[in-house]
Parts: C-alpha cells; sequence; structure tokens
C-alpha cells in the first residue's frame, strides 16, 4: 500500500500599510489596485485561509471611502476564512515609545476590530520585524499571545533553518508569548516566482517525521496590481511574473490559490491563532529587526565596509555557517544617523510627558494630545532604508503636525494669556534647549548647535517651516555623478551663522564649495539670559568664537537675541565684536534652511518686490527691501525685513533618489530628486576695526492672510 502522505500546516499572513500623512491619491490607489483584487480574489476562492493584518491609518481610510471593502473583509472574517491580526494602531516601533503607548496602541486596535468586525485579534504583527526581550511584557498586558517575526533573529541565536517551521515559546520576566518564525526567502518568492519550486519544498516538508508548520508573512505590496510608491520603504521583491492574469490568462497570484486548492488534502491552512496554543520549545530569538535593515544603520562608510566584508564572507565555501551571525547596528541607530528623526521623536516624548503632568480634570486635553501624539508615533519617518521614510517631507510634515496639535491641546490656556518660554532638554542631549511660544508661532533654540532653531511653527495650520533635511552620502547613491556627492557638513535649521570670503559666489552655498572661517554655524553658544512677561519672551546667546585664517585664530564674539511677541513677531538682533587684533573685512551670512513642502508649486511662492519666485528657484537680489513666503494651502503669509545693506540668496535643496531598477541596455538610470526645502542666505558686508562691534536685525513674522 503506498505511504500516506504527512500533512503539512500553513500559516500565512499579509500585511496592508500605509503612513499618516500620505498623500489621497495614494491611498485611493493603494485601495483600488492593492486591497481591491487581493480581497476579490480571496472572496472567489473559499476554501483559502489565511491571517490579515491591515493598520489602523489603512483601516480608517477605508471604512470611510471604501466601505466596500470594509464589508468584503468583515464577510471574509465572518466565514471563518480570514484571521485579523493585530499590532501597534498606528504602526509604531515598539522600542522607541514608551512602554505604555505600545500597551495603548496594540489595545486601540483590539478596540477597533472588535468594534468594527466583532472579534478580538490575539495576534500582533511586528513592524519590519523589530524585536526586544521586553516585548513580551507589552503583548501579554495588551491581551495578545502571539505574533509573527523574521526567522533570521532565531538563526542569529543558532537556530537552523530546518529548525523553524514551527512556533516557540518565548518568556520575559513571568510572562510568556508564542512566536511564529516567517521564511523570509519564500515570503517574498510567492507568488511571483511561480509554485514549482514550492511544490517541490513542500513536498520535502511533508517526508519529515515532526509536524511542520510553514509561517509566510508578506508585504500586501507583492500583490498589488501594478507598482505603487507609498512614501514607506518598499519592501516588496522584484517580480518575475504577473500577478494578476490578463482575459482568458490567470496570474502568479490565483496559481498559488489554485495550488493550495488541490492539495488541502495534505496542505492545511490554519490560523495562528488556531495552533499558537500548541506546546512549543522555548527559545530566545535576537533582538533586531528583518534582514538588511540592520545594515542600513550604519553610516555610508561602515555600510560599505559591512558589505563587502559580508560579501567576502559569502564568498568562502563554508560561508553560509557564519553569514548568520554577521549583524549591523542597533535600531536606535537611526536615531543617531538622522537628526531629523532625532528630534521628531523626542520633541514626541518629552510631549508625552506633559501629557502624564496634566491634573485629573484636564479629560479633554489628555485625550486630545495622547491621541495626536500616538498617530505621530507611526515609524516610517523615523528611519531609512532605500526609498521613503524620514527623506519624505510630507511624512515628516504630518509628525509635526500631530505633535503641534498635541502642543495646542495642552498650552491652549496658555496662549490665551501670555506667551511662555521653556528651558528644557528637548531632545535629549543633555543640553537644554529654549521653547518660545506666542499666539501664532513658536520656535525651538538650540543653543549647543549654533544657537539655531530647528523648529519654527506657524501655529494656526500646525506648520513646521524648519522641517528641512541634510543632504547625505547614501550607499545606494551613484558615486559616477558628482551632483549625488553634495554633503553638507551641518544640519539645517534657520538663523545659522557663517564668515565667509567677500569674492563668495551664491552657488558656492548651493554646491557647499564656500570657505568658512568662522566656528559658529555648528558650535555651542551660551544662554546669557531669558525673560518672558505678557506680552514677549526672548533668550539672549552669546558665542566667544574666532575667525581662522590658516593657522590665525581672530576672536570674534557673536551675541544673538530672539524675541517673540504676540501674535507671531519673531525677532533676531546680532552684535558681532571684533575682539582680535587686526580688523576684519568677509561677508557675515545669516542662513535660513526653510521647507514649504513643494519647490514648484505655484500656491507656495516667495515674493521679491514685485518679483514672484517659486520656491524651488535659485536667485540672488541685492540689497531687497524685504520679501515674503507665502503658501496658500496653508493660509500662511510670512514677512521679513533685515537691516538695510544685504544681499539676499537663495536655493533649493534637493535629495537624490534610490535609483529605480532598470532593464540591460537602457543605460544608468536616470538620477530622481526629491525637495527637501530651501535655504536662504541674508549677506552683509563686515568691515569691523579692532575692537569694533557691529549690529544687524532680521525681523519675521506671520501676518493676516487677505
Amino acid at each position: 500500500m503506498p505511504t500516506a502522505v504527512k500533512k503539512v500546516t500553513l500559516a500565512w499572513a499579509v500585511h496592508f500599510h500605509q503612513p499618516p500623512g500620505n498623500f489621497r491619491e495614494v491611498l485611493e490607489t493603494y485601495a483600488s489596485r492593492t486591497c481591491t483584487p487581493f480581497l476579490a480574489m480571496l472572496a472567489r476562492h473559499p476554501q483559502i485561509r489565511l491571517s490579515l493584518h491591515f493598520s489602523g491609518v489603512l483601516l480608517k481610510y477605508l471604512k470611510e471611502h471604501r466601505p466596500d471593502l470594509i464589508a468584503t473583509l468583515g464577510e471574509l472574517v465572518r466565514r471563518n476564512q480570514v484571521e485579523l491580526l493585530g499590532g501597534g494602531f498606528y504602526e509604531p516601533i515598539w522600542s522607541l515609545i514608551p512602554p505604555a503607548d505600545a500597551v495603548a496602541q496594540l489595545r486601540k486596535m483590539s478596540d477597533w476590530v472588535q468594534d468594527e468586525f466583532a472579534c478580538i485579534p490575539k495576534g500582533a504583527w511586528l513592524p519590519e520585524s523589530v524585536w526586544e526581550p521586553r516585548f513580551v511584557e507589552i503583548l501579554h498586558q495588551a491581551g495578545y499571545e502571539y505574533a509573527l517575526l523574521e526567522d533570521t533573529l532565531f538563526e542569529a541565536v543558532g537556530w537552523k533553518r530546518a529548525q523553524l517551521f514551527r512556533g516557540f515559546s518565548v518568556p520575559h520576566l513571568n510572562n510568556r508569548t508564542v512566536l511564529f518564525p516567517y521564511h523570509r526567502i519564500w515570503s517574498r518568492q510567492i507568488p511571483t516566482e511561480g509554485v514549482r519550486e514550492i511544490k517541490a519544498a513542500f513536498n520535502q516538508l511533508s517526508n519529515r517525521p515532526d509536524e511542520q508548520i510553514v509561517t509566510l508573512a508578506q508585504s500586501g505590496d507583492l500583490y498589488a496590481a501594478e507598482s505603487i510608491h507609498s512614501g514607506g520603504h518598499g519592501h516588496a521583491a522584484p517580480r518575475h511574473l504577473p500577478v494578476y492574469g490578463s482575459e482568458g490568462t490567470i496570474g502568479a497570484f490565483e496559481e498559488w490559490l489554485l495550488y493550495l486548492e488541490s492539495e488541502r488534502h495534505w496542505i492545511e491552512m490554519a490560523h495562528f491563532g488556531e495552533v499558537a496554543r500548541r506546546r512549543w520549545p522555548v527559545a530566545a530569538p535576537a533582538s533586531g529587526a528583518a534582514e538588511g535593515l540592520e545594515a542600513c544603520v550604519l553610516n555610508t562608510v561602515a555600510r560599505r565596509e559591512y558589505d563587502a566584508a559580508r560579501a567576502e564572507l559569502q564568498k568562502r565555501f563554508d560561508g553560509d555557517r557564519f553569514v548568520n551571525y554577521f549583524r549591523g547596528g542597533n535600531w536606535a541607530g537611526f536615531l543617531g544617523k538622522y537628526a531629523e528623526a532625532r528630534l521628531m521623536l523626542h520633541r514626541l516624548l518629552w510631549l508625552r510627558g506633559e501629557v502624564d503632568k496634566l491634573p485629573p480634570g484636564q479629560v479633554k486635553a489628555r485625550a486630545t494630545a495622547l491621541e495626536a501624539l500616538l498617530c505621530a508615533e507611526e515609524h516610517t519617518t523615523f528611519w531609512h532604508a532605500r526609498t521613503g521614510g524620514v527623506y519624505a517631507n510630507y511624512l515628516r510634515d504630518a509628525v509635526y503636525q500631530r505633535l503641534l496639535e498635541a502642543e495646542k491641546a495642552l498650552h491652549s490656556q496658555d496662549r490665551k494669556e501670555t506667551p511662555k518660554e521653556n528651558q528644557v532638554d528637548y531632545d535629549g542631549d543633555g543640553h537644554d534647549e529654549v521653547l518660545l511660544r506666542s499666539r501664532d508661532a513658536s520656535a525651538l533654540v538650540i543653543p549647543q548647535y549654533g544657537g539655531s532653531l530647528c523648529e519654527y511653527a506657524f501655529l494656526p495650520t500646525a506648520y513646521n517651516l524648519a522641517n528641512t533635511f541634510r543632504r547625505r552620502v547614501e550607499v545606494y547613491h551613484d558615486t559616477t555623478r558628482i551632483e549625488t556627492q553634495i554633503e553638507d557638513w551641518y544640519e539645517r535649521r534657520l538663523f545659522q551663522d557663517h564668515f565667509v570670503p567677500t569674492n563668495t559666489a551664491p552657488s558656492a552655498f548651493k554646491n557647499n564649495t564656500f570657505v568658512e572661517h568662522g566656528d559658529f554655524v555648528n558650535q555651542p553658544y551660551e544662554i546669557v539670559q531669558t525673560e518672558n512677561d505678557r506680552n514677549a519672551s526672548m533668550v539672549v546667546l552669546e558665542r566667544q568664537g574666532g575667525l581662522y585664517f590658516g593657522r590665525e585664530r581672530r576672536a570674534l564674539t557673536c551675541r544673538k537675541v530672539f524675541k517673540m511677541e504676540n501674535p507671531g513677531r519673531l525677532t533676531v538682533d546680532y552684535t558681532l565684536t571684533n575682539k582680535g587684533d587686526l580688523p576684519t573685512d568677509l561677508f557675515f551670512v545669516s542662513e535660513v534652511n526653510y521647507t514649504c513642502l513643494s519647490g514648484d508649486s505655484p500656491e507656495r511662492l516667495i515674493q521679491v518686490g514685485n518679483q514672484p519666485f517659486i520656491c524651488g528657484a535659485d536667485f540672488a537680489i541685492p540689497k531687497p527691501e524685504g520679501w515674503t513666503i507665502s503658501d496658500t494651502s496653508r493660509k500662511l503669509l510670512w514677512k521679513w525685513t533685515v537691516t538695510p545693506g544685504a544681499d539676499l540668496w537663495h536655493h533649493p535643496i534637493h535629495t537624490a533618489r534610490s535609483p529605480l531598477p532598470h532593464a540591460p541596455g537602457e543605460g544608468l538610470p536616470r538620477t530622481e530628486w526629491d525637495y527637501q526645502g530651501s535655504a536662504f542666505q541674508i549677506v552683509w558686508p563686515l568691515r569691523l576695526k579692532q575692537k569694533e562691534e557691529a549690529s544687524f536685525r532680521i525681523v519675521c513674522e506671520f501676518l493676516p492672510v487677505p
């Protein structure tokens, strides 16, 4: 008699996500070209059973704009074809936020799913497969029993791939959870590389004596009818077969489903919840993230060394024995690599602490602020691999909108009375920053970084105009193209103080080729004085710095006074004193980096006299009387005036994207650029005799929109 085929269990999950702040048209496209065909295909194949995860932002969008898809998903759940997974409602990385917020995110998702679909999720999706041992406690407190984790984190502690077709019991302190290691390679290959190889692999698994559970965890991007840019990081593998067929043919997705249906007598499709409570061996996976992402944490030089060393290791005949233990950096390293991400996160964490300080009676303020901060915790803008992420200015803008909404809820009573000044370590660097606020504006002054502003917000529309980005050389940049190699040596902020030769051209600032004689741009200023009254708040900064000419240092003092007045007027007064023994003949440049999010939109303009320019324009205008920056989409009118005699230079800041794959014979891919913001330099001639001083003033204010 023929030997009976042993059963193989397939536990399969697909994840669908969109970050807060994505464009409406992207959400519409994602719903119509990814979610719609995928759910329709499942509805036509009722014998297919799997688990699905939809993040909270996407669920809220579908409920409001595509209730038909919510209805389809609900029907799939009711007939027990689909198990819904939970997770953080706004998809945070749990290790970056307070544990209480991680629990709140998980419970918010459970409540939403229960209210909408009448079921309670017991399994969690872990964004980017980031794992830390303490997550066991978070899952337990939120009422979750299991989660999915990439197999590399088990291989990194000695488990062999052949041992990972099962669940694992993972303890921490007095609690435990079940983790299912998903097969990273098959999760990327299925279904677009066909099922022939998968058939052979499943047949081999069926010959093993123990029960085998094949775990797949996939991005919904794999099932898009067309390629879609979501602003996220795009982990979908290149396609070899079309997902969906044309008229008269079937696509790779349906071929995969038909295979599962035809073999269901020995391939048992199970929900994770159905197998989670079995007895599983104990394991402790490594802390870390999905394959490759730990390398992205490294700076560009270290990353190239890492890639070269890994490639060399893989060339060895026995390299597979060691490569699993070859790890990159810790996930938190992204905060060191990208100061823009660190500033957002630490601003968020400071506001989160302020929420906990609210009196018990401030129920509405607490709820409003906390919801805004939970939304801001979504992970996309706090890291970067090859596309999107922290490089996406509109996603950073969405985070700042939430942060400013939370601040408004926390300080609404303050703004009705008087401007406030706070001297606190907002960014977690061990040094105090100063937050100036008025009715319509707020400014975060960082004395330790050139006495500059890293946040300057128009509060009525929650618009952080300092949401800029430093140009960096990334590992994926084309090293043969000079334009992609521009790397800024300082973070881009507002009111950064340069001292450059009088023959400096405007293009030198755009190309980062200017000669800097001063030591003020990124060096610490001392907080001399702070004041606050009913009409204004002020901070006085000073640096006893120097000008450098070869090995010669000439002492120079820069005193900088920021004064914020109601409703939204900021005055910056400079006093420069030549403390050296020789005269000084240079340009003094106050650099202002700002963003209106688009460099070519007619809704966003900078007007100098009668000349309007788009924000992405290059220009140099001698001795303007003043200028305005407007953004009608955000009801912004921003007026600037300066001490007479200054020239105005202006240029955009762009970053190079990761090149898209291209066909052989097409030549080098075209470099595409993302607008990050613009910079203008306010340039005064500085001629100071020994012990002489000079004063300059900049005034910027938000005006009512006509």
